[in-house]
């Protein structure tokens, strides 16, 4: 019989190859599939940590907290943070001038466990403080007689408020003392070096009487210059303030204070036992005396009131606007860091009556009005600006109009 030799088939290689080939291809299909799957979810989050980022700028400048920004000193920065389903962010603002500010905006996912979270990206925003244009051209804007006596002094020398100067980040610029219609209005008591005798003005207020001494007895004015005309002054001065009128102030207003009566006494801070300002006090004008931290001392309210005339007294204090649609008479020490705008006649009896900042009175029936006694209006840049840029209702920010945005999401620290 012929014996033939066994032949080995190549089936079954031919079949465990095929079925490894088709395990590699169905695994990279599946790691291809995992790997779409993890830079489509990246790419979502990176997306979403964007517009939290965005969001978390936006909700800075929409709610804009002139107490939390207000005291900030130039250079210096707060951070303001927030936790939402999907992620927080955060957003650090450093303040760059008086009204410019820097937000430096993160924003990280955090939903989709250990595996997908963790997307960031960050983006920058300047932004500009906007307010009403209330800029008083002197420490007193009037129309009309105005007479001082005894030793009352309008000073436009540029001055920090005391207790300020770490919250002041504006640079000193002195304005007049008083700025008049026609400065053959304003008188003052001063010393011919032997009695108390009536001194005026020549010319523009650029030269004064020789014969008349203001600095060794009697009222003061001084300023650069002492006295300015301005014979454009019209009711307007005192009821425009750029885009804003009269009427818009008043409805912002954050205290109507018509039904205290047309004589106010004792306006001061009024705070928890906790130290919070209970802002919801008529008579809680703020705090501008003592510590720029104490309670109150960031309350900047604009306050108006409505009647024919008021009188203030008694020691009060306050800070912010006063609007005033009357006559305004102080009596008593009573001391105000702001803006006050009076329609009507401006008056101080007494002594310690101190207003920080600027006086604008339209005085529109053009009646003689006296600043009698001790009574002091300085002017102040700073109180000025803290007075319009602390007040919630009266500020915004806004982005600037061109450049104002940039992505930092590849910057490194």
């Amino acid at each position: 019989m012929k014996v033939t030799s066994a032949r080995d088939g190549f089936a079954l290689p031919a079949a465990v190859g095929a079925m490894v080939i088709i395990g590699v291809l169905v695994t990279a299909g599946f790691y291809m599939a995992q790997q779409e799957v993890r830079i489509g979810i990246a790419s979502s989050n990176a997306q979403l940590a964007f517009y939290l980022a965005e969001r978390g700028a936006n909700d800075v400048v929409n709610d804009w907290s002139a107490s939390t920004m207000l005291n900030m000193s130039r250079w210096s920065d707060t951070t303001l943070t927030d936790t939402l389903d999907i992620g927080a962010w955060s957003v650090t603002a450093r303040r760059l001038g008086t009204r410019l500010f820097y937000l430096d905006a993160t924003g990280t996912v955090t939903q989709g466990g250990t595996q997908f979270a963790g997307a960031s990206r960050r983006s920058g925003l300047i932004v500009r403080l906007f307010s009403a244009d209330i800029a008083p051209p002197g420490a007193l804007t009037t129309r009309g007689p105005t007479y001082l006596k005894g030793t009352a002094e309008v000073h436009g020398e540029d001055i920090y408020p005391d207790g300020w100067s770490s919250v002041c980040t504006n640079s000193l610029t002195d304005k007049p003392g008083i700025v008049a219609q026609d400065t053959a209005d304003v008188r003052w008591e001063g010393s011919d070096s032997t009695d108390v005798v009536t001194c005026s003005y020549t010319g523009l207020g650029v030269s004064k009487i020789t014969t008349c001494d203001t600095t060794s007895g009697g009222s003061n004015i001084s300023g650069t210059p002492e006295l300015m005309q301005d014979s454009l002054m019209v009711d307007s001065t005192f009821t425009t303030f750029g885009d804003m009128t009269w009427d818009d102030l008043v409805s912002l207003a954050d205290k109507t204070v018509t039904s205290l009566g047309s004589i106010i006494n004792a306006t001061g801070p009024d705070s928890t036992a906790g130290g919070g300002c209970v802002t919801a006090t008529l008579t809680n004008w703020g705090n501008p005396e003592g510590d720029v931290a104490s309670a109150c001392a960031d309350y900047f309210p604009i306050i108006y009131h409505g009647g024919p005339s008021l009188r203030i007294q008694s020691g009060g204090t306050g800070q912010g606007i006063l609007l005033v649609d009357g006559g305004l008479d102080l009596r008593g020490g009573f001391v105000f860091n702001g803006v006050v705008i009076v329609q009507g006649s401006f008056e101080t009896q007494g002594s310690g009556n101190r207003i920080l900042g600027g006086v604008m009175a339209s005085n529109v029936d053009l009646t003689e009005q006296s600043l009698v006694g001790g009574s002091q209006v300085q002017y102040s840049t700073c109180a000025l600006e803290r007075a319009i840029l602390g007040n919630d209702g009266l500020t915004r920010a806004r982005p600037l109009t061109i450049r104002s945005f940039i992505d930092l999401s590849s910057v490194i620290n």
